[in-house]
């Protein structure tokens, strides 16, 4: 039988010094039978014309100069043209293996479900990658216990890359939230949700590199907060009336309410509402044996005073 089409989508901004190499890990992939959306979102650099260099090189590269809109527009305008029976994510400043597509379409192939997620690599950009010949485990997942690994974020996290999805699973208007940053958190779970069940390789074919001019990494806006405030909102709002989850999306909401909180001004107005949630949230993860130990240590620590621990965690780059 032939092998169904894949997309692969590329947002793309301001990432000249990367863009190449991310390009390069796609187009060699051992997975052929590829649509591959570069989606160049306004960048002002000369990342639109790398683009068009690499259609004029491989038929299968499909160019979107588009005016800048961020990562959920840029990702959202190929999810409406694409014609792949799977789509799939890549951020421009990372880069794949080669086995990355195969991989993932072996799992959906071999488990028959929607929804497959691999393991990734985070590094810096003076890191050296070496192989470590990890055992390969796989595990399926129903939606719901892939939703509350994905909340622990023990095995895989919340991110759009390094999983493959059906295209029917972005059926019924399903799309990143435009204006948001963080869109992957009230995402992902949606897409999960959709699915019959969600595969899981822990083999590393997804290099995520972080960078200080990233979104992670950048320095704290306001647009930050506005969006933590949205997204905690809207997970509080969808999980309501499921309290399967309410252990599993303490753990998340309070990580997430940690790792916007190291990045504030102490004298910014926002900070009493992610110290509300924390406080919340703390004793739930604390008692908690499926949440990660270091999350427990910290709420624990957290009784001593929020901003003390704060003061600490900057400190040490938690």
């Amino acid at each position: 039988m032939k092998n169904p089409l894949i997309t692969i989508i590329i947002p793309i901004y301001k990432v000249e010094q990367y863009l190449e190499k991310c390009v390069d890990s796609v187009i060699n992939q051992e997975y052929r039978d590829l649509e591959i959306f570069l989606v160049d979102d306004g960048s002002p650099d000369k990342c639109g014309d790398i683009c068009e260099s690499y259609a004029k090189k491989d038929s299968r590269i499909k160019v979107i100069h588009k005016k800048n809109g961020g990562l959920s527009d840029a990702r959202n305008v190929a999810i409406d043209v694409a014609l792949g029976e799977y789509i799939t994510f890549v951020d421009s400043d990372d880069y794949v293996s080669d086995d990355y597509v195969s991989t993932l379409y072996g799992l959906i192939k071999k488990n028959d479900c929607k929804l497959s997620v691999s393991g990734y690599i985070r590094f810096g950009e003076d890191d050296e990658l070496k192989d470590d010949n990890k055992v390969i485990k796989e595990y399926v997942f129903s939606p719901e216990n892939a939703i509350k690994e994905m909340f622990y974020q023990q095995k895989f996290d919340t991110s759009a890359w390094a999983k493959l999805y059906h295209r029917s699973l972005f059926s019924d208007g399903l799309r990143y939230p435009v204006g948001l940053l963080f869109e992957d958190l009230p995402t992902t779970y949606k897409l999960f949700q959709k699915s019959d069940k969600v595969a899981f390789s822990t083999k590393e074919t997804y290099f995520y590199l972080r960078r200080s001019t990233s979104i992670e990494g950048s320095p704290f806006s306001q647009k930050k907060i506005d969006s933590t405030i949205k997204i905690i909102n809207q997970l509080e709002s969808d999980f309501s009336n499921a309290p399967q989850f309410k252990k599993a999306l303490s753990s998340r909401i309070l990580n997430f309410s940690f790792h916007i909180l190291l990045s504030m001004p102490f004298d910014n107005e926002n900070r009493l509402f992610l110290i509300n949630k924390i406080n919340s949230y703390r004793s739930t993860v604390i008692k908690d044996k499926e949440a990660k130990m270091r999350s427990r240590i910290t709420c624990l620590l957290s009784y001593f005073g929020i901003n003390n621990i704060t003061r600490i965690l900057k400190k040490i780059n938690y």
